[in-house]
């Protein structure tokens, strides 16, 4: 049996029975761990037996647990520490910068103040709840009020994966997690989304501005907005007609990154229209101008779409400047990534598969496609229903061009 009880003296204690004794035997056992958090070897103490045969339960009950690779140590990190640990040792090497910079800002604000001082193995689905509901009610790191219910269901999911990454480590035995009864539910997002005059004419009224290109490049060709800030030269292929997207810009504390695709599927080859690699090309000989002119002091980063001086265009920027343009030529208020939306409801109305939209876009899976555009699909299926009607009774269908 791995491991040892030692015997000592307590005094002023009292026995089995509850009577206080001037001394009393009691058994200390001490055995070794390997704690999985770290990796090392620890020694642990469970102190106070009153019988010895006790102790030789428990030191057997601990080294069958070992054995079996069901033991989990008494460490007494906390949520805290944990957290911190799974960061820096886990998220940090597996997933891109700017998600790992969302799930310490979360871990930061929303889970360490409210939670972090509880023992990890003390969690409880109870504590859990609670700390939803006061996310939801006083939430925010300023102190105005509660965040919204997406906002808190983002909180959930990294606070379910560092759970189930300590489950898979030995740290706990179960998720108290699953047991929660009130996850926040955000309603169902519905992106405001132009109709095709709508698009024409904002691509009318945009021409000749710094617009132009990007709204083309999203409206038309569904690219993200980093997506469309990330595009080089090299990415265009004109003879074939085909843009490649293997980068995109995010921002991360203040600073433009360059950084890889949102996903795996994200890295895609399109095909362009003619009129959107005209635009292209106006864009690229307007840099090639600045270049000229500026001379040295242009920063060229071989950006497409970027200041005049070469440097490269803050995402959060483009989405401002673009709502302030929206608004100053008196058009419906869309968001520059319901441009994106725009296109994809566009595709689908227009007959266009699922699967070929979904690859368009760069989603991840087909499924994804079909769950944000749920009520394009009930339009095309009265489409479609429409044009069976036509073909079999030769009626005129009533197609309904929803705008």
């Amino acid at each position: 049996m791995q491991g040892s009880i030692k015997e000592r003296i307590r005094k002023n204690a009292r026995d089995a029975q509850g009577k206080l004794r001037a001394t009393l035997k009691v058994y200390d056992v001490y055995y070794r761990y390997m704690d999985t958090l770290t990796g090392k070897k620890k020694q642990a103490i469970k102190r106070g037996f009153l019988r010895k045969c006790d102790a030789e339960a428990y030191l057997l009950d601990i080294n069958k647990k070992q054995s079996d690779g069901l033991y989990i140590s008494t460490t007494d990190i906390t949520i805290k520490k944990y957290l911190e640990e799974w960061l820096s040792s886990y998220v940090k090497i597996n997933v891109r910068t700017s998600t790992y910079i969302g799930y310490e800002r979360i871990i930061r604000n929303h889970l360490i103040p409210y939670i972090g001082s509880i023992k990890l193995k003390a969690l409880t689905a109870t504590k859990i709840d609670e700390l939803y509901a006061h996310l939801l009610q006083n939430g925010r790191a300023d102190g105005t009020g509660g965040l919204s219910k997406k906002s808190v269901q983002y909180t959930h999911r990294v606070l379910n994966e560092a759970l189930e990454h300590a489950v898979k480590k030995q740290l706990l035995y179960f998720n108290p997690i699953k047991s929660i009864t009130n996850v926040p539910k955000p309603e169902k997002f519905q992106a405001t989304i132009y109709n095709t005059n709508e698009l024409l004419e904002l691509l009318k009224v945009a021409k000749d501005s710094p617009y132009e290109l990007p709204i083309a490049l999203a409206g038309i060709c569904g690219l993200r907005r980093g997506e469309c800030l990330g595009l080089k030269e090299d990415d265009i292929n004109f003879d074939n007609k085909q843009i490649s997207i293997s980068r995109q810009l995010i921002l991360i504390n203040k600073q433009v990154i360059e950084s890889i695709p949102k996903s795996n599927d994200s890295n895609r080859i399109i095909f362009a229209p003619e009129e959107v690699l005209e635009l292209i090309k106006k864009r690229i000989d307007i840099n090639r101008h600045h270049k000229e002119m500026l001379g040295n002091e242009y920063k060229d980063h071989g950006y497409i779409i970027c200041n005049d001086d070469g440097s490269p265009i803050r995402p959060d920027y483009l989405t401002k400047n673009f709502s302030n343009f929206i608004k100053s030529k008196g058009l419906k208020k869309i968001r520059f990534h319901d441009l994106r939306h725009t296109c994809a409801s566009l595709m689908l109305k227009s007959g266009v598969a699922m699967k070929t939209a979904s690859e368009i876009l760069g989603h991840s899976s087909i499924s994804i496609t079909a769950d944000l555009y749920t009520h394009v699909l009930q339009d095309t299926k009265q489409i479609a229903a429409n044009q069976i009607s036509n073909l079999l009774f030769g009626k005129k269908d009533d197609i309904d061009n929803k705008k």
